[in-house]
């Protein structure tokens, strides 16, 4: 599988990757005609019959190569006849076996999307729960600090009017500090808040390239459990073919070497004959 461009996948809990099953289906079927039905077969084996009742008959010479030629030419065309049945058996099993490959491959492409878009799906839902969540914590911490901040300068603003009032000197002089002190705190306040922010800011984005980078990790995984799955399908139908293939050969050469038997036979007969 080519490589994904991540789209905001992410694994609920654990992947459902053993569902991918290969499921071997049944076993292929030649469908092609046996050589017996063949009428090249049928013409040969009624000829060799035909030299086997002729065989007390007296002949010349020249009939008996013309019988020998006629077997020999019969038998050739016998034995391209089941060559060809061969052929045709071994290409219709293999486009059954890339079929039902095909097949199993499209249901494991297709559960394999399926899982995708739910990966997606769920990462989606999770940045957005991380946004959701990131803004009221900000807001939280803007509101937090400006109420902060209101109360101090509400404070700044009693004591100076209790320094207008005070007696000039250490009366005076107390209260001054006690607003460079609330002055102090406001300054402490928005840097506090300052560094909040920066913080939230920096936790929210480690977790999202979490998020990201499990989303990747899963999407991988996933692509691997499916084209692991797709060469067991593959393995399975060419050990198939293979199998099938091999099978219809053996029979392709007992066939050929009954036909040749058959023509020794008919070989036989023909020399039996006796010499008009």
């Amino acid at each position: 599988m080519g490589k994904r461009r991540w789209s905001g996948g992410l694994v609920v809990g654990a992947l459902v990757l053993l569902a991918f099953v290969a499921v071997p289906g049944s076993a292929l079927a030649v469908k092609a005609p046996g050589l017996a039905s063949s009428t090249q077969y049928k013409a040969f084996i009624e000829y060799v019959k035909k030299m086997d009742g002729l065989t007390t008959t007296p002949t010349s010479a020249e009939q008996k190569n013309t019988y020998e030629a006629k077997l020999t030419a019969k038998k050739t065309a016998a034995a391209h006849k089941a060559n060809a049945l061969f052929k045709r058996a071994s290409e219709e099993l293999q486009a059954e076996a890339n079929e039902k490959a095909k097949e199993q491959v499209e249901g494991v492409r297709a559960k394999e999307e399926k899982e995708l878009a739910a990966i997606q799906a769920t990462t989606a839902g999770k940045f957005e729960r991380i946004e959701a969540s990131y803004h009221v914590k900000f807001e939280h911490i803007v509101t937090g600090h400006k109420n902060r901040e209101k109360a101090l300068k509400a404070q700044i603003a009693e004591l100076r009017g209790k320094k207008a009032a005070a007696a000039p000197g250490q009366p005076k002089e107390a209260i001054q500090e006690r607003i460079t002190a609330k002055s102090g705190e406001i300054a402490s306040n928005r840097q506090d808040e300052k560094n909040k922010r920066t913080e939230l800011k920096s936790a929210t984005g480690k977790t999202k390239t979490q998020l990201k980078e499990t989303a990747e990790a899963a999407e991988v995984e996933l692509g691997e459990a499916a084209e692991e799955v797709v060469k067991k399908i593959d393995n399975h139908w060419n050990k198939q073919y293979e199998e099938k293939k091999a099978a219809l050969n053996t029979t392709r050469e007992n066939r050929l070497g009954y036909l040749e038997s058959k023509l020794e036979q008919g070989r036989a007969d023909v020399a039996a004959m006796p010499t008009s």
